[in-house]
């Protein structure tokens, strides 16, 4: 098991520098070991899986500075499996699906080794058996995201979204860092296992394991794309459909849940699940507002990942590790599925983004309509799809829950429902109806079955049949089944909202879509569409915070300190010391008489300064 849990840790690296070098030599066999090595990965993780007994562990020393010894192990238990199969199984289908969808692009031999080495970054951070391999993990991730979500540099805008994504997970990851430093000054361990440990035996101080704890959430908000750090994960659509379904839905932004859940009895013990709790429902209600207003499939998808996986925040935030992984692992399924699906939709529309422009495309398009139409019931919550099962225990549990109960259970409750109108309005906007753009329509051509639809119909069949494997999904992820809790009335209620919001944007989008146009153009509408359309202008005060305050301030009070206080004192210095040279030039003028004048006079002055000191 030792020898296969280094393979899988190795052969993603040495795989993507011999996706590139092979890649070369024909751009078609980068794909062709992509595909094998993510296969071989997968087959990897089944067996780690089949075989699993008890977690495996593996300690090495990364260097050793005198009684500084910096560790770097290997541990993987049910829960790193869990997440090992998601990376592993999406990763691999992600691959084969951009066989076709990356077939024209010159650039795929550094294509599939980016997603190579991105998988590979994922890898390493779940099976991580200490705070410094997890880092590395984290930081490969960051650098692969950028690289990937800048992969056609040559653009303006998809190299812009790369140094977004870049900023701003940077930020997050200096928190990280920070937090790593005051573990190991306190503790004098990273392992994360003794960590849970010493927090539940109160060895590690309270209000200091209360900062670190929301250090390391402030870390989680920038991978997971959380307020207020989301808007990298709205621009990241820039880069190809396929990285999008990588980042939004099988790696990426699982890492920030990881990470907490991984830790869980350390932020049980730092009483800050509350924080967790209240950014979840504030991401989840800005998440879900902004994406029923959303014009481009790919940014519906993506302010609907940041709902998500807010709403897995919230479950680990009302106390429950059950219900908050159990949905991370739903919704990592079905929104690969929902992103690769959109990804059909777009490079059998000629690239088209936009969902105005579409409409009848199950017309041409019957399979992958199915497909979506399976992952859109499960992001929805509908029984038996699998998402329905963990975001009713989400919300039961903040219901429950008196320190979510309130404000924080209202925004969760609500996210939740909305997200039924979001994907709806998509799906009906895409499939159903009349095309509403003929020139359009008539270019669409059927996606190939074996390298587009079957990967989509294989996933549809995985979130269907999830359903009926919560027990054993949140029995892997938590140590315990899956016990929903009982809310008097509120299935019966939720299944009511959903029914009644389907219907309505049903109604007003597919058979009265002249009446939703006339809304939409009322005065007080417009300014609520420009509200979350722009996701609550996050983004804009972001920057104009950076700019006018950061960049326009401090920055100009430092620059105006080091011109005129640093750079002034140094000049002055200068010419102080040319003063004193002038009256020191005067003491060698050459003539022997002066020159021993003054070394008789210095003379003088040492002798003084020993008879002084020797009385004193």
């Amino acid at each position: 098991m030792n020898s296969l849990a280094l393979t899988l840790l190795i052969l993603p690296m040495t795989g993507s520098l011999m996706a590139f070098i092979i890649g070369k030599i024909d751009r078609r066999y980068a794909f062709w070991s992509a595909e094998l090595i993510g296969l071989v990965l997968f087959l990897i993780t089944l067996k780690l899986y089949s075989s699993y007994t008890a977690p495996i562990e593996l300690a090495f020393t990364w260097f050793e500075l005198g009684s500084l010894s910096i560790p770097f192990g290997i541990y993987i238990d049910e829960l790193s499996l869990v997440m090992l199969l998601i990376a592993t199984g999406l990763g691999f289908l992600d691959i084969h699906f951009a066989h076709d969808y990356m077939k024209t692009d010159k650039s795929q031999p550094r294509y599939y080794a980016k997603v190579l080495f991105f998988i590979g970054g994922m890898i390493l951070l779940v099976s991580a058996k200490d705070m410094v391999s997890l880092f590395m993990g984290w930081e490969f991730m960051g650098l692969a995201s950028y690289l990937l979500i800048s992969f056609w540099h040559q653009q303006r805008d998809p190299a812009d979204a790369g140094v977004s994504a870049f900023l701003f997970t940077r930020f997050g990851d200096i928190f990280l860092f920070a937090a790593i430093g005051m573990l190991f000054y306190l503790t004098g361990t990273l392992d994360l296992v003794t960590l849970n440990t010493m927090a539940t035996d109160g060895a590690i101080d309270k209000n200091m394991i209360y900062l670190i704890a929301v250090f390391i959430f402030i870390a989680a908000i920038g991978k997971s794309g959380q307020f207020p750090l989301f808007p990298w994960l709205m621009r990241a659509m820039e880069g190809p459909t396929t990285v999008s379904a990588l980042i939004h839905g099988a790696t990426m932004v699982n890492s920030g849940i990881y990470i907490v859940a991984r830790l869980f009895d350390f932020y049980i013990a730092s009483e800050a699940l509350i924080v967790v709790a209240a950014f979840g429902a504030i991401s989840a209600f800005i998440g879900a507002t902004s994406a029923l207003v959303q014009t481009e499939l790919k940014k519906v998808l993506a302010y609907s990942t940041m709902s998500h996986l807010s709403l897995a925040f919230i479950g680990l935030g009302a106390g429950s590790l059950a219900a908050g992984m159990t949905h991370l692992v739903n919704h990592a399924v079905f929104k690969a599925l929902l992103f690769l699906g959109a990804g059909a939709i777009i490079m059998s529309a000629s690239h088209v983004k936009d969902m105005w422009r579409f409409g009848g495309y199950s017309k041409k398009m019957l399979f992958v309509s199915i497909a979506m139409a399976f992952g859109a019931l499960s992001l929805s919550g509908i029984p038996p799809f699998s998402g329905f099962y963990s975001k009713d225990a989400i919300i039961a549990t903040t219901l429950l829950n008196p320190q979510t109960s309130g404000l924080i259970s209202t925004l969760t409750l609500i996210a939740g429902v909305l997200s039924v109108a979001y994907i709806s309005r998509l799906w009906f906007l895409t499939f159903a109806g009349e095309n509403r753009d003929a020139e359009l329509f008539a270019k669409v051509k059927k996606p190939s079955f074996f390298w587009i639809t079957l990967p989509l119909l294989v996933m549809a069949v995985a979130t269907f049949a999830m359903g009926f494997m919560q027990d054993s999904i949140a029995e892997m992820v938590s140590g315990k089944s899956f016990e929903e809790p009982h809310v008097e009335g509120l299935l019966v209620g939720l299944l009511s909202a959903i029914a009644l919001l389907a219907f309505i944007v049903y109604y007003y989008y597919v058979k009265r879509l002249d009446i939703t146009k006339k809304i939409a153009q009322q005065p007080l509408m417009k300014a609520i569409h420009k509200v979350l359309f722009n996701g609550y202008f996050v983004e804009f005060f972001i920057h104009y915070f950076a700019k006018n305050i950061i960049v326009g301030s401090v920055a100009k009070t430092f620059n105006w300190i080091d011109i005129n206080i640093v750079d002034a004192t140094i000049n002055g210095s200068k010419n102080f010391v040319k003063i004193i040279k002038g009256y020191l030039m005067k003491t060698h003028t050459g003539q022997t008489s002066d020159n021993s004048g003054v070394m008789l006079f210095g003379l003088l002055l040492m002798l003084v300064i020993v008879l002084v000191g020797g009385v004193l």
